[in-house]
C-alpha cells in the first residue's frame, strides 16, 4: 500500500505562500538548489546541506505537480515521496494485458498519486530538438500579377541562433552545472508500488527543461534565450492564377529552433487588389456591361478593359435583350497548374433613360409603325 509522508511545511520549506504561483515556486525552488547544492559546501556543513537539500527536492515534488500540490492542500500530505523501489518497471508476472483490461478504469485514481504520464519500463530520453516557430507574413498584389505572376521580396524580423552562445543560452556556450534535480538525465523518474503492481512514472525534467543542465550564468547577448532578433530578407515567387487569401509556404525561412531543431517555416498570405467592375469565379472574370437601349436594338461594339491592360473589342449584335452574357474565351486568369487561361464573361445591362419630348415623339411614331406592321 501507499505510505504517508510525515507532516511538512513545503511552503516553508521553499519559503513562498500558498498563492504563489508556479513560476514564482519554480524561482524560488533554483535560488534554494543554487544555495544548498552539496558541492557548494565542505565538512560537516556538507551534510547539513545535503539533508536541506533533500528536503527541497520533496518540497518541490510536491507543490511544482498541480495534483499533488492540490492533495497535500487538502489533506495535509501526499505518496511518499521517498520510497525508491529497486525494481524497474511493474512487476505482474506477464499478465500486463489483463492487469490493463481489469483495472484500466482506476487511471483517474492513479493520476492523482503519480501524475499522468506512467511508464511501465522506466524508460526517458534527454530533451529532444524542437523546430522553430512559424513566421507569418502578408502581401498584396494587383490583378495583372495574377495573370503574369510575381517575384517580390519580403523582410521581417525572425529569431536566430544567438552566436556568442551557440544558441545554448549560457555564456561563451559553456557556462552550466549539471541540474541536480535529474542528475543530468533531463528526466524524472518515480516509482510507486500498489496493490496492483509497481508503477513508474517518467516526465521531462522541469527545473532544466531536460536538458540536463542548469545555465550558471546568462549570456550577455541574448540574455540567457539563445536567441537574437535579426533582419531576414527572403524571395517569394508568387505563381500566375494564385487565389485570393492563398498562403504560401516557404520552408525553413521561420524562426530558429531549440536544441538543434530545424527553424520553421514562413507562411505568406496573398491578398489581391481586385478593381471593382470585375468579379472572380474560379478563373473566370465577371463583367457587367451598361449599353444603351438603342445599342441594345440597333446593335454595337463595346470595349472591354482585361485583367493584364490593353483592352477587347466585344461585338453586341441587335437586339440583345437584357440580361444576355457573351463569353470572351481565353481572356481570364490562368490555371496554376497550367498556361491555360478562363473567360471574361460580359453580362449585358441595358440603360433605359427618360426620354426627351422630341426622343417621345419619334418611339410614339416608331409604335404605332410596329402595330400597323402587327
Amino acid at each position: 500500500m501507499i505510505g504517508l509522508a510525515a507532516r511538512k511545511d513545503y511552503y516553508e520549506v521553499l519559503g513562498v505562500s500558498k498563492d504563489t504561483t508556479q513560476e514564482e515556486i519554480r524561482k524560488a525552488y533554483r535560488q534554494l538548489v543554487r544555495k544548498w547544492h552539496p558541492d557548494r559546501h565542505k565538512g560537516d556543513a556538507r551534510k547539513d546541506a545535503e539533508n536541506k537539500f533533500k528536503e527541497i527536492q520533496e518540497a518541490y515534488e510536491v507543490l511544482s505537480n498541480p495534483k499533488k500540490k492540490a492533495m497535500y492542500d487538502k489533506f495535509g500530505y501526499v505518496g511518499d515521496q521517498s520510497y525508491q523501489p529497486s525494481g524497474s518497471g511493474r512487476t505482474t508476472g506477464g499478465t500486463g494485458g489483463f492487469f490493463d483490461d481489469v483495472f484500466g478504469d482506476f487511471q483517474d485514481v492513479f493520476d492523482v498519486f503519480f501524475g499522468s504520464q506512467r511508464s511501465r519500463t522506466g524508460a526517458g530520453t534527454r530533451q529532444q530538438s524542437v523546430k522553430g516557430e512559424d513566421v507569418h507574413a502578408r502581401i498584396d498584389i494587383e490583378l495583372s500579377e495574377v495573370v503574369t505572376g510575381k517575384t517580390t521580396f519580403l523582410e521581417y524580423d525572425r529569431k536566430e541562433q544567438c552566436g556568442a552562445c551557440n544558441g545554448t543560452g549560457a555564456e561563451n556556450g559553456t557556462s552550466f552545472t549539471t541540474c541536480p534535480r535529474c542528475e543530468g538525465t533531463g528526466v524524472i523518474r518515480e516509482q510507486h508500488r500498489s496493490f496492483f503492481g509497481v508503477f513508474t512514472n517518467t516526465r521531462t525534467c522541469e527545473t532544466c527543461g531536460g536538458t540536463g543542465r542548469i545555465i550558471d550564468k546568462k549570456c550577455s547577448k541574448c540574455n540567457g534565450t539563445g536567441y537574437v532578433r535579426k533582419k531576414h530578407r527572403v524571395k517569394v515567387n508568387v505563381p500566375p492564377g494564385v487565389e485570393n487569401g492563398a498562403t504560401l509556404r516557404i520552408p525553413r525561412q521561420g524562426h530558429a529552433g531549440k536544441y538543434g531543431g530545424p527553424s520553421g517555416d514562413l507562411y505568406v498570405q496573398v491578398r489581391v487588389n481586385m478593381p471593382s467592375q470585375y468579379f472572380r469565379r474560379g478563373n473566370d472574370l465577371l463583367v457587367e456591361k451598361k449599353i444603351d437601349y438603342l445599342d441594345a436594338s440597333l446593335g454595337a461594339v463595346v470595349t472591354i478593359v482585361l485583367p493584364e491592360g490593353g483592352y477587347e473589342n466585344l461585338k453586341i449584335p441587335p437586339g440583345t435583350n437584357p440580361g444576355t452574357t457573351f463569353r470572351l474565351k481565353g481572356y481570364g486568369l490562368p490555371q496554376m497548374s497550367s498556361n491555360r487561361r478562363g473567360d471574361i464573361l460580359v453580362t449585358v445591362r441595358v440603360d433605359i433613360p427618360k426620354p426627351s419630348r422630341k426622343e417621345k415623339k419619334l418611339l410614339e411614331e416608331i409604335a404605332k409603325t410596329r402595330k400597323k406592321d402587327k
